[in-house]
């Protein structure tokens, strides 16, 4: 029972009984032969004792439920003020959430051209660009034993995350797909691979990540017509052939004045030319707004204003604001290290409950299909209501 009902039904019942009293009161001069009413000659005395009786204590009882109910309705109206002051702020959240999506731009080569893309384009086109990142990461992705991919201490940090949320993916997967977005998210610009081998050393074992990220290091923009053609040319070989060449082109990367073994082939691809690099990063495009997007459901949840379905009610406004890329990006950043604590490593909120903003609040309800690129929503959040179960016929 909470405190408002509790003091309701305590006013009540003080009204309930100065009532009672007062009517006994009466009872019990009828019952002595007094005309307590009025309805023949009126006995002051007994009148006056009746008024005294009601002011004294009936009076008091009834003084005591009406501050009650003032008090009760100042709670209220604080209340109100202050629910009032939450709209105001989260519905700012949302209205900058719609202009961080509006100030977004993306200029991209496509071929011999440039194409310029606005707004929730821009979302896409970065999904499409970790799409293609994890595709190619995962041709390094054919050995079975966790301990090529993943340092000791981060293999044992994620079966603690699987355990505790009581999950069913992928080690394997996971890793991939978070490395696959640090490279998306950061770009392989001398500033971006700075800051991606220092996150990847300490979770990612070396003599796989530094293949991956030489590998993608040599896919050039589009613009590059020559280089990128001769990318396409490495990039569609079979394992058996790609992985013999990348460990070639590394060592001499490593060795640059030893190139006495190197193939034909390596050498007319002349990987030491100067070119654009196909990931440039958007950190500085969702860095952003990833940040304000958490922030305003951090917001939300540590309301104590509101009630879990109210909460909810909010939280469903706000995502109506996602279109279903946003969604699936949001999905993807989630699984990085860097946006795990949407729920994988959840902090508390103000009512130290663990906060898993993507279940609660259904974040990715509206993501098409039961899985993008063969990585299942099920298997990282299991009890979301996604609409694809909604529509069965």
């Amino acid at each position: 029972m909470n405190k408002r009902v509790t003091i309701l039904s305590i006013a009540w019942s003080i009204i309930a009984i100065g009532i009672i009293v007062t009517l006994g009161f009466l009872a019990k001069i009828n019952l002595n032969g007094y005309d307590a009413l009025g309805k023949g000659e009126i006995d002051f005395t007994t009148t006056g004792q009746f008024g005294d009786y009601i002011g004294g204590l009936v009076g008091t009882l009834f003084a005591l439920a009406g501050t009650l109910l003032i008090y009760l309705n100042f709670r209220e109206q604080v209340k109100e003020n202050k629910k009032s002051g939450f709209e105001s702020s989260y519905f700012e959240m949302i209205r900058l959430h719609k202009e961080n999506i509006n100030e977004l731009s993306y200029r991209k080569h496509k071929k011999s051209k440039k194409e310029q893309y606005f707004n929730r384009q821009v979302i896409r086109k970065i999904f499409e660009e970790f799409t293609e990142c994890y595709r190619e990461t995962t041709k390094f992705s054919n050995e079975t034993d966790l301990s090529y991919y993943l340092n000791p201490k981060y293999q044992i940090h994620l079966e603690k995350i699987k355990k505790q949320n009581n999950l069913s993916f992928s080690l394997k997967e996971i890793a991939l797909i978070d490395i696959a977005y640090l490279i998306t998210f950061y770009g392989l610009g001398v500033e971006g691979e700075a800051v991606i081998r220092d996150k990847f050393k300490k979770r990612y074992s070396t003599p796989f990540y530094t293949k991956v990220l030489y590998f993608l290091k040599m896919k050039p923009k589009k613009s590059n017509l020559k280089r990128f053609e001769k990318w396409n040319e490495v990039r569609s070989m079979a394992l058996s052939e790609l992985h013999p060449l990348i460990d070639e082109l590394y060592n001499i990367r490593q060795n640059p004045k030893n190139k006495s073994g190197l193939s034909e082939y390596a050498a007319n691809l002349k990987m030491e030319a100067k070119y654009e690099k196909y990931y440039g990063g958007h950190q500085f495009r969702l860095g952003h707004y990833f940040r304000h997007l958490y922030q305003s459901y951090k917001f939300l949840d540590n309301s104590n204003l509101l009630t879990e379905e109210e909460a909810y009610s909010y939280g469903k406004l706000f995502r109506a604001q996602l279109s279903t890329f946003e969604q699936t990006l949001l999905f993807i950043n989630s699984l990085s290290h860097i946006g795990m604590k949407w729920e994988l490593t959840g902090e508390n909120n103000n009512k130290n409950e663990k906060m898993n903003l993507i279940t609660k609040y259904n974040l990715i309800k509206n993501v098409p299909g039961k899985h993008t690129y063969g990585i299942t929503y099920k298997d990282y959040y299991p009890n979301v209501n996604y609409e694809y179960e909604e529509n069965k016929y």
